[in-house]
Protein backbone atom coordinates (compact mmCIF):
# COMPACT_ATOMS: atom_id res chain seq x y z
CA UNK A 1 0.00 0.00 0.00
CA UNK A 2 2.94 2.35 0.51
CA UNK A 3 3.42 2.81 -3.21
CA UNK A 4 -0.17 2.29 -4.35
CA UNK A 5 -1.83 5.40 -5.81
CA UNK A 6 -5.27 6.01 -4.31
CA UNK A 7 -6.91 6.28 -7.75
CA UNK A 8 -5.87 2.69 -8.52
CA UNK A 9 -8.10 1.32 -5.75
CA UNK A 10 -11.16 3.45 -6.45
CA UNK A 11 -14.34 1.36 -6.12
CA UNK A 12 -12.36 -1.67 -4.90
CA UNK A 13 -12.29 -3.45 -1.56
CA UNK A 14 -9.04 -2.82 0.32
CA UNK A 15 -8.03 -5.23 3.08
CA UNK A 16 -5.48 -4.06 5.62
CA UNK A 17 -3.75 -6.11 8.30
CA UNK A 18 -6.56 -5.24 10.70
CA UNK A 19 -8.97 -6.87 8.25
CA UNK A 20 -7.22 -10.25 8.34
CA UNK A 21 -7.96 -11.19 11.93
CA UNK A 22 -8.44 -9.96 15.46
CA UNK A 23 -6.48 -10.39 18.68
CA UNK A 24 -9.10 -12.92 19.77
CA UNK A 25 -9.23 -14.72 16.42
CA UNK A 26 -6.05 -14.14 14.42
CA UNK A 27 -5.88 -15.17 10.78
CA UNK A 28 -4.16 -18.56 10.31
CA UNK A 29 -1.19 -16.76 8.70
CA UNK A 30 -0.81 -14.54 11.75
CA UNK A 31 -0.82 -17.60 14.04
CA UNK A 32 1.72 -19.38 11.82
CA UNK A 33 4.03 -16.35 11.70
CA UNK A 34 4.04 -16.35 15.51
CA UNK A 35 4.67 -20.12 15.68
CA UNK A 36 7.53 -19.89 13.16
CA UNK A 37 8.92 -16.76 14.84
CA UNK A 38 8.83 -15.25 11.36
CA UNK A 39 9.05 -11.62 12.40
CA UNK A 40 11.49 -9.58 14.38
CA UNK A 41 11.02 -5.83 14.19
CA UNK A 42 7.51 -5.73 12.70
CA UNK A 43 8.37 -3.12 10.07
CA UNK A 44 7.66 -5.29 7.02
CA UNK A 45 5.32 -7.90 8.45
CA UNK A 46 2.05 -6.11 7.59
CA UNK A 47 2.85 -6.01 3.88
CA UNK A 48 4.18 -9.55 3.90
CA UNK A 49 1.08 -10.93 5.64
CA UNK A 50 -1.21 -9.14 3.18
CA UNK A 51 0.84 -10.40 0.21
CA UNK A 52 0.83 -13.95 1.59
CA UNK A 53 -2.93 -13.85 2.24
CA UNK A 54 -3.55 -12.62 -1.32
CA UNK A 55 -1.38 -15.43 -2.70
CA UNK A 56 -3.22 -18.08 -0.66
CA UNK A 57 -6.57 -16.70 -1.82
CA UNK A 58 -5.46 -17.14 -5.45
CA UNK A 59 -3.57 -20.40 -4.87
CA UNK A 60 -4.23 -22.37 -1.66
CA UNK A 61 -1.23 -24.68 -2.27
CA UNK A 62 1.63 -22.57 -3.65
CA UNK A 63 5.11 -23.90 -4.25
CA UNK A 64 8.06 -22.40 -2.38
CA UNK A 65 9.05 -20.55 -5.56
CA UNK A 66 5.56 -19.04 -5.83
CA UNK A 67 5.68 -17.93 -2.19
CA UNK A 68 9.10 -16.34 -2.69
CA UNK A 69 7.88 -14.56 -5.84
CA UNK A 70 4.76 -13.27 -4.06
CA UNK A 71 6.82 -11.86 -1.18
CA UNK A 72 9.58 -10.48 -3.39
CA UNK A 73 8.22 -6.91 -3.45
CA UNK A 74 8.39 -6.67 0.35
CA UNK A 75 11.71 -5.65 1.83
CA UNK A 76 12.72 -7.28 5.12
CA UNK A 77 15.98 -6.06 6.61
CA UNK A 78 15.90 -8.42 9.62
CA UNK A 79 16.82 -11.50 7.60
CA UNK A 80 13.64 -13.39 8.47
CA UNK A 81 12.88 -14.32 4.84
CA UNK A 82 13.28 -18.09 5.21
CA UNK A 83 11.09 -18.23 8.32
CA UNK A 84 8.45 -16.16 6.54
CA UNK A 85 8.49 -18.53 3.57
CA UNK A 86 8.14 -21.51 5.93
CA UNK A 87 5.21 -19.83 7.68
Amino acid sequence: SCDMPMWSVADKAVVTLEGLGTAEQPHPLQRTFITEQAMQCGYCVSGILISAAALLKRNPSPTEAEVRAALDRNLCRCGSHNRMVRA
